[in-house]
């Protein structure tokens, strides 16, 4: 019996991570493939083969940023821009998603600059991440993040003085919050 529950474990272990790996990429494929495949489906119903949908989103994104990379290109994309930027609530919503976008997309800078411990309430600590250190600010801005969704968190502004840096890199304080401490280093 011992041997079949250590055969069963091995079993789990070597297929969750393989299986939700596929899920993933099956999920994520068909979240794209909806994006141009529904219009293809509808209107083109006898041309329509799965994986259309993302082929065209592939090449749209393409020719968008062929677009986005020669001067007249510019132009017209900046005029789509000003348009977004000009309508009432929409303009908060276009500024806000490409901030964000700019941010992720930066190749100098890392979203996270370091990781800290965050003192609780209760004498316990948990783990954040500087986001900014502003030069002339008294304070540091800390994203703690919920565990195991990092997307979702709450911002703290702390003074300088009451930061402790953890000595781990924000890959591995990534890995600890996704896993909820499993893979505590």
């Amino acid at each position: 019996m011992k041997t079949l529950k250590k055969h069963f474990i091995s079993g789990i272990i070597f297929i969750v991570p393989i299986s939700l790996s596929i899920w993933i990429l099956f999920k994520i494929f068909i979240f794209l493939e909806n994006i141009l495949g529904n219009f293809f489906k509808k209107f083109f119903v006898n041309i329509y083969t799965p994986g259309i949908g993302l082929i065209s989103l592939i090449l749209v994104i393409l020719f968008v940023g062929f677009l986005a990379n020669n001067f007249l290109g510019k132009k017209f994309l900046g005029l789509i821009e000003l348009l977004f930027e000009n309508i009432p609530f929409l303009n908060k919503i276009f500024s806000f998603i490409k901030n964000i976008v700019k941010k992720i997309t930066e190749e100098k800078k890392n979203i996270f600059k370091g990781v800290v411990k965050v003192r609780l309430p209760n004498d316990s600590y948990t783990i954040g991440f500087i986001t900014d250190e502003g030069k002339d600010s008294k304070e540091i801005c800390v994203f703690v993040p919920t565990v195991p969704n990092i997307s979702t968190g709450i911002i703290f502004m702390i003074p300088k003085e009451k930061i402790e840096k953890i000595d781990i890199s924000v890959e591995d304080a990534l890995k600890i919050v996704i896993s909820m401490g499993i893979f505590k280093s």
